[in-house]
């Protein structure tokens, strides 16, 4: 099969398999506890190698993956013995339109870079944190980023999508055409179900005359669960939170810079579309109780509870190079943007087998790693995420509590981070409703269960250690049941359900994920343009 697509191939198309030199490098996925060994990776450089691919796979009954960034929580965008579609060198950006405001931006490239380059022209997309992500995997499951209440989802600002389809022809979707249910379908229901996404064209954003990026800290258990606990119920209101501003809040273990102790320490960190003097006013209105009376002027240079500063944050309160009465600009927005992921991402700094609130289980390690990852989601790690939203008649307290329970009696290793997130919605998302794929919209916000261990150096593994840190987040998303429902795609969790491999056992699972009116409309469009599963893989949709 190697020799094949490799002989009927263009020349100068890379294709690399196994026994190549590089094939070890090249079929590294960004979830490293999936070591798939695929039969062949074609790095396509344009439309015209997809539709090889497609075409060469279909007519010889050869399985297939699409990879844009291999993010893939579950590793689904590779397999064993597959030919893997990658479209990293489909990179540049293209037709950028300073008067509409619009681009062309590929499947392939990875967000950090588009942050940078939209940069130059005072633009970016609402977009998500990770900088290694790529666009494509990112849209096409929504896309959740510290614009959304401002501008909604990722895919909310797509007004044309470039694909192959199983045919091997290549369509533009939007929603004017004959392919307005394709393009609906693309915008949140997961990448590689219906074709291979070559590019998107999208409504750019101004990040002038100025944004404002901002991080807190709290230590007292009596502040963690009242800062969240307050920001879950503003934004369970309709009005409670304002539309530009968007946040995360982290629950954590651990140890702060100046401090003796450990414990579940909570971090708020967003994007305000506005001054730092009127971000100020707001976070006093929203959460004046854990406040200071005065914020120092920069925000994240000086811990404003009373706490050491954060070295990865000095000098963070950011903007964009405009200037304006309020401050002067410091760092670029792309830089912005990645302090700000690093700071409600945070890497761990725990002593090996310190434990909070019961005995660690001891998991025989030869050799013991010196820390965790020293990121999350830019270096390959092995890892896994679960999400879910909260039920319509919580008690948002009655949830806070129960994950700082949770948190405070779990066990924590130098060589894993683990934490909850909780994800802003709201504001733009709900307005959105119905014009994407997302089953959700109507929820104030998202949590996300995060476990990412060993730094990319550690080149030893161990069984116990996957399975103990597997079972933590499976056994904190069931402690939640009572208070939550559903999942987002983008961080995904195949194991929700048992035996997936069984039809039934799958649409429960993709339900959960779309919700069952999403889900119905999503296999029609399947069934057809994909009546035949051309496009198959554990999650992928199935025809109606």
């Amino acid at each position: 099969m190697n020799a094949s697509i490799k002989k009927n191939a263009r020349k100068g198309l890379k294709i690399i398999s196994k026994g190549d030199e590089l094939y070890h490098y090249a079929r590294v996925i960004s979830n490293t506890r999936f070591g798939y060994m695929p039969a062949a990776v074609v790095y396509c450089d344009t439309t015209e190698d997809v539709s090889f691919c497609i075409n060469y796979c279909r007519d010889h009954k050869v399985p297939f993956r699409v990879r844009s960034g291999g993010h893939q929580h579950e590793g689904m965008c590779s397999a064993n013995n597959a030919i893997i579609i990658d479209l990293s060198e489909i990179n540049k950006i293209t037709d950028i339109d300073k008067k509409k405001n619009t681009a062309w931006i590929p499947a392939g490239k990875q967000l950090g870079q588009v942050y940078e380059e939209l940069e130059k022209i005072h633009k970016t997309i609402p977009g998500g944190g990770c900088q290694s992500v790529n666009v494509g995997g990112l849209t096409q499951g929504g896309g959740w980023g510290t614009s959304i209440r401002k501008y909604g989802l990722t895919c909310d600002s797509v007004t044309d999508i470039e694909l192959v389809l199983a045919s091997g022809e290549k369509v533009i979707a939007n929603n004017e055409n004959k392919y307005a249910d394709l393009f609906k379908a693309l915008k949140g229901g997961g990448g590689g179900n219906f074709g291979v996404v070559i590019r998107f064209k999208f409504k750019l954003v101004s990040i002038l005359p100025v944004v404002t990026t901002f991080g807190l800290q709290w230590e007292k258990p009596k502040d963690v669960k009242g800062v969240v606990t307050r920001w879950a119920e503003l934004h369970a209101k309709k009005d409670g939170i304002v539309e530009e501003l968007s946040a995360t809040c982290t629950m954590i273990i651990e140890k702060l810079p100046n401090s003796k102790e450990f414990g579940v320490h909570g971090r708020m960190g967003g994007k305000f579309y506005g001054s730092r003097t009127k971000l100020k006013v707001l976070l006093h209105d929203y959460f004046g109780e854990f406040l200071p009376k005065e914020l120092k002027n920069d925000i994240f240079s000086e811990n404003p509870v009373g706490y050491s500063d954060t070295s990865k944050l000095k000098k963070a309160a950011l903007k964009s190079k405009t200037k304006s009465k309020d401050a002067t600009p410091t760092l670029s927005y792309t830089a912005n943007q990645r302090l700000l992921t690093d700071f409600i991402n945070p890497a761990g700094n725990m002593e090996y087998s310190m434990h909070i609130g019961k005995k660690c289980k001891d998991l025989s390690l030869t050799i013991l790693p010196s820390s965790g990852p020293s990121s999350t989601c830019d270096q390959p790690h092995p890892h896994k995420v679960s999400s879910s939203f909260p039920k319509d008649d919580v008690d948002h307290k009655k949830l806070v509590e129960q994950v700082y329970t949770y948190l405070k009696n779990s066990c924590y290793r130098s060589d894993v981070n683990m934490y909850m997130s909780f994800h802003c919605m709201g504001g733009a998302v709900t307005n959105n409703a119905g014009k994407n794929s997302f089953g959700y919209a109507q929820k104030p916000y998202m949590l996300q269960i995060q476990a990412w261990w060993d730094d990319v150096s550690n080149v030893f593994t161990n069984v116990g250690r996957n399975s103990e840190y597997l079972k933590w987040v499976k056994d904190f998303r069931i402690s939640l049941n009572k208070y939550t429902e559903g999942s987002f795609i983008n961080f995904v969790d195949k194991t929700l359900v048992p035996d997936i491999e069984k039809e039934e056992n799958r649409l429960k699972l993709l339900e959960i994920y779309y919700n069952k009116k999403n889900l119905n409309e999503l296999r029609k469009v399947k069934k057809k343009y994909d009546p035949a599963q051309l496009f198959s893989f554990q999650m992928s949709i199935l025809p109606k």
